[in-house]
């Protein structure tokens, strides 16, 4: 039995391509139909859902403007079938409040059989992050 991890492989890249604050490499993964869900609406500026490239290149300028990511470490990359789950933590600081915040993660990711992701959705502790946010 052949067993091909290679979804997980190109999801793996992407942390790496985000780590180095390479966008442009991360968005160039995701389909023109992609659905990008982040959760946190109204308190996070830059959670909603996201449809398409350009959308999504809004969405990484909206979380740079708002996080300096310190870490971005998936702890776990589980593959099965077009659909990838990663399981990690996050610690970022709030640019407009210098406050410091941790989180937990897990990100699912739907891709064709191209690689390219069709849907994402994030899930992470969003009242820590609001809080940051909010906090003065």
């Amino acid at each position: 039995m052949e067993v091909l991890i290679h979804h997980a492989e190109k999801i793996r890249q992407m942390y790496e391509a985000f780590n180095r604050g390479d966008i442009p490499s991360v968005l160039s993964n995701i389909h023109h139909d992609c659905i990008w869900e982040v959760m946190g609406q109204p308190e996070i500026p830059f959670a909603g859902i996201y449809h398409g490239v350009e959308d999504c290149g809004k969405f990484f300028k909206k979380l740079d403007d708002t996080i300096e990511f310190k870490e971005m470490v998936p702890e776990h990359i589980l593959e099965t079938g077009n659909t990838v789950i990663t399981f990690g933590h996050m610690k970022g600081l709030i640019r407009k409040n210098d406050k410091l915040f941790s989180s937990i993660f897990a990100m699912i990711y739907e891709v064709n059989d191209e690689g390219q992701i069709l849907h994402f959705r994030d899930c992470l502790d969003t009242l820590t992050v609001a809080r940051a946010i909010n906090s003065k």
